[in-house]
């Protein structure tokens, strides 16, 4: 009975740290050096970031219009017809105003070749932060590099949660649990509708991945389909078609489901490489064994270990950790992380294609 008392105490705690988790905000810091930790090289050439215009089109970033494509009304359950769900879509201008729009005007936006950037938010991410964090994740992003083209779209999904009473989410013992453990599953499940999204554009445009907790893990769960996995009873029958990076922040999935053997052993089959940001304070991670009895740290927490990089073996140069733990402090939502222009800054090559 005493056990059962701290794992609900211990719920409550996750749920109102979750829920309330502030962001301390370093001013002046400085960044790692990203190209010296990738080993990229040297970028095109650009004008200085203050620049608004994009030479090819004429257009400045403050014309131009970025999209929240929804899946927020579709059926959240396991089945193999998920993937034929309708997105809802929603056109934003540089200030935000938002007008619902049509999948046609949607693909007719697009344009082959050029760039796409599809931001995935994590869980606790209500419809209106959806709109917000959208706008200031476009202009994050393309104050980064405004001399280059690129297509941003915010991929949503049904990701709020209260307090549940649910024995089957903490094991046998009829204890509270929390619907972070719902919410988990149900974004590995919506990997089915980012794979949907990208199979929609054109090939010919690569695409940048970023995942913010339970974001990279619908990321990574997509991924994993693309590259050979099975989810849902759903298997694909061609590879990925793109070229694909991938970007996690605060990424809420254990540190070693990417190794062979184990969740998403696919993953790294459909991406050419993956940044995984590491923050070792984040409150909501340090937490996060908490959600089940054996459960490994967090991968935006802990990184890749050093017993991850042997496990993966040739794949290992494929991924890298980037530590941001002395900027982002103890913080773990997303604007912790796109309240620094720096971070974006270091993150061009990825998210543009430069090389």
């Amino acid at each position: 009975m005493t056990r059962r008392l701290v794992f609900a105490f211990l719920s409550l705690v996750t749920l109102i740290l979750l829920s309330t988790i502030a962001s301390p905000i370093a001013v002046g810091q400085d960044l790692p050096q990203l190209r010296q930790i990738l080993q990229l090289p040297e970028p095109i050439p650009r004008r200085d970031a203050g620049a608004v215009s994009l030479p090819a089109s004429g257009e400045s970033i403050f014309d131009e219009k970025h999209w929240i494509v929804s899946a927020r009304h579709c059926q959240q359950r396991c089945h193999h017809c998920a993937h034929d769900c309708t997105f809802g879509y929603v056109r934003s201008d540089w200030n935000g105003c938002a007008t619902e729009a049509t999948d046609a005007e949607f693909h007719a936006w697009l344009k082959p070749g050029v760039p796409v950037c599809i931001m995935v938010h994590g869980s606790f991410v209500t419809a209106d932060t959806v709109a917000e964090d959208s706008k200031n994740t476009f202009r994050w992003l393309r104050k980064a590099a405004p001399d280059l083209p690129l297509q941003v779209v915010f991929l949503t999904w049904p990701s709020e949660g209260l307090l549940t009473l649910n024995p089957a989410i903490a094991g046998t013992s009829a204890v509270p649990g929390l619907d972070i453990a719902i919410l988990g599953r149900r974004a590995e499940f919506n990997g089915i509708r980012l794979v949907k999204l990208i199979q929609s554009i054109s090939p010919e445009s690569p695409i940048c991945l970023i995942g913010h907790s339970h974001g990279a893990r619908i990321v990574t769960s997509g991924l994993d389909l693309m590259g050979g996995g099975e989810l849902c009873g759903v298997k694909l029958c061609d590879g990925p078609s793109h070229r694909i990076r991938t970007i996690l922040a605060g990424a809420a999935i254990d540190h070693d489901w990417l190794c062979p053997g184990q969740r998403y052993e696919n993953a790294l089959n459909a991406t050419e490489c993956l940044l995984n940001i590491r923050v070792r304070k984040d409150w909501a991670l340090i937490i996060y064994p908490l959600r089940r009895p054996f459960s490994r740290r967090a991968l935006g927490s802990a990184g890749f270990t050093q017993g991850d990089f042997e496990r993966l073996g040739h794949r290992a140069s494929q991924v890298s950790n980037y530590d941001l733990s002395e900027l982002i402090g103890y913080g773990h939502i997303w604007p912790d992380f796109y309240q620094h222009q720096s971070i974006a800054n270091e993150l061009v090559d990825w998210v543009y294609f430069c090389d």
